[in-house]
């Protein structure tokens, strides 16, 4: 998910609580749980390099569910060393924010590394975009009625309803997803990754059988149709795993087509073929 909508889903968390018995310090400390938590596991983008590394550097460690309760107890130790707030509500507040950070995160296709530092394989799935164009077209539609609503009550009831809007998004995709998904495996495809539109109704799918990867798209009351075929030429990938590159893409991707190119090898991802050079890979034939 792209930093800003995690800055907005830290905004909307804050702004579901109930806030009615907290003074002014108490809500700064909450706000900045809430907000810094649903940011802080991005902080890996400064150390992360372009090209294959980027891969393993980004959503690595800072994004593993081991790093929650640290991340959490971090926010609660600032709240009170900022603002003197020691509130029980703050650690949970911010369990909530990371998590939802590295739960959105897994959602889409670029995917996260769920389980550092135990294993570097990133797990993704696909139904809900890197973009969060969806999240911000909720936020908007409720802008207007904080504008016009000034209680805190109301505003909070406001901000829940953000939240049951991307519930039922949420749950709209994993039931387009699961559909294509178990039509896919009846047709006796091996291996079936999804890569979600930016917007509800569409998506495209890329399923493995035998030697051979599909590309597809289906849309709800659309086109349903396979865009494209890949072909796989045999190798042994144990034996690509010793170059770095090769390493990184095959721990990145839930599956990838491999070619023969002359005295070559070429991996790529094929979710993003032709669209990132770092998931298009060249090596030597082993």
């Amino acid at each position: 998910m792209d930093y800003m909508t995690h800055t907005l889903f830290g905004v909307a968390i804050y702004g579901a609580l109930k806030k009615t018995d907290m003074d002014v310090k108490t809500k700064w400390a909450f706000f900045g749980a809430s907000v810094g938590s649903s940011v802080i596991p991005d902080i890996d983008i400064q150390w992360a390099r372009a090209g294959a590394d980027y891969l393993m550097s980004h959503r690595g460690i800072t994004h593993s569910f081991a790093m929650v309760p640290v991340w959490a107890g971090m926010f609660s130790l600032l709240a009170w060393a900022i603002f003197r707030v020691k509130d029980r509500r703050l650690f949970w507040t911010a369990i909530a924010g990371v998590l939802l950070h590295i739960i959105s995160d897994w959602t889409n296709a670029w995917g996260t590394g769920l389980l550092e530092p135990f294993t570097s394989r990133r797990y993704a799935i696909g139904i809900i975009p890197n973009k969060g164009n969806v999240f911000w077209v909720m936020a908007a539609a409720i802008v207007p009625f904080l504008l016009l609503f000034r209680r805190e009550k109301q505003r909070t009831r406001l901000f829940r309803l953000f939240w049951g809007m991307a519930a039922l998004y949420a749950g709209f995709q994993i039931a387009h997803s699961a559909y294509v998904y178990a039509d896919l495996k009846q047709e006796g495809f091996d291996r079936v990754a999804i890569r979600a539109d930016r917007y509800p109704g569409g998506l495209s799918y890329y399923a493995k059988k035998d030697l051979e990867v599909v590309e597809g798209r289906h849309e709800i009351g659309g086109a349903n149709e396979t865009v494209r075929t890949h072909r796989i030429d045999p190798v042994d990938v144990e034996a690509l795993m010793k170059y770095p590159s090769a390493k990184s893409l095959l721990l990145f991707a839930p599956f990838v087509v491999t070619q023969e190119s002359g005295d070559e090898i070429r991996i790529f991802d094929p979710r993003f073929s032709g669209m990132r050079s770092m998931l298009s890979v060249q090596v030597p034939k082993p």
